[in-house]
């Protein structure tokens, strides 16, 4: 039996699956929570401390030709192909980062963008060894203990070019289907036209659309754009101003 699972047969764990969390009531120490399955049959869960992982989505593309050709994929879609080794007969990757984000929509940095890009850059390496990779960015930013991927990817030939805000990579397609992205390189001081087998968009990390009625139950707050507010961002991370949920 797979860990998991074992786990989840564990007498001191309930799973509630089809179901929802209808009402919040309570402090630390003394929650009760109404559990309402599809069939409408509720039942009264008490608790100790609530954790919210409500996760976010990656948000769909409207960006860079997405969606007329299949040549055009994001980091999430990438990684299925990785796991499934089908990356068919691919040559030359570029990667486009803070798609969908840090602009006047959503200014904020989804944080995991570059991470990922650094990780499937190198996970293409590993499978193809002799493939091309760019990584078109704004900032580098691998939060974390990941700097030394970025360090890898680069001594492996990954090539990494800067783009500015209000000179944004511009991607094309030919009539035989086949992509060329331009991009202006600040070290050569000149535009650069990249024929790209795989375009490969890193997309904005968005909020579940749900996220504001269970703060209204929770009686936590959201940030500005949509996501559970820390109690404080350096101090108390993973902690919510109230008490017992984290």
């Amino acid at each position: 039996m797979r860990l998991w699972k074992r786990r989840l047969n564990d007498e001191n764990i309930r799973v509630f699956t089809s179901a929802r969390v209808k009402a919040v009531e309570g402090y630390i120490g003394n929650f009760k929570s109404t559990i309402a399955g599809n069939d409408g049959a509720e039942e009264i869960f008490e608790h100790g401390v609530v954790i919210v992982a409500t996760g976010a989505n990656e948000k769909m593309p409207s960006e860079y030709h997405y969606g007329e050709s299949g040549r055009i994929v994001t980091q999430r879609e990438l990684e299925e192909r990785l796991a499934f080794h089908n990356l068919s007969d691919a040559g030359t990757f570029v990667m486009i980062q803070c798609v969908g984000s840090r602009d006047d929509e959503r200014p904020y940095c989804s944080r995991v963008c570059c991470n990922e890009a650094v990780k499937n850059a190198l996970r293409i390496k590993e499978e193809k060894p002799d493939a091309t990779v760019f990584v078109l960015y704004r900032d580098m930013r691998t939060y974390g203990f990941h700097e030394p991927f970025y360090t890898e990817a680069r001594e492996k030939g990954v090539i990494f070019i800067r783009y500015e805000p209000d000179g944004k990579p511009d991607v094309r397609i030919n009539r035989d289907g086949c992509l060329e992205v331009e991009v202006h390189d600040f070290i050569l001081q000149r535009d650069v036209i990249i024929p790209a087998d795989l375009l490969i968009l890193s997309m904005a990390t968005v909020p579940n659309h749900d996220n504001s009625e269970l703060a209204q139950m929770l009686k936590v707050p959201l940030s500005e754009d949509g996501f559970f507010l820390e109690a404080h961002m350096k101090l108390r991370p993973v902690d919510f101003a109230t008490e017992g949920i984290f």
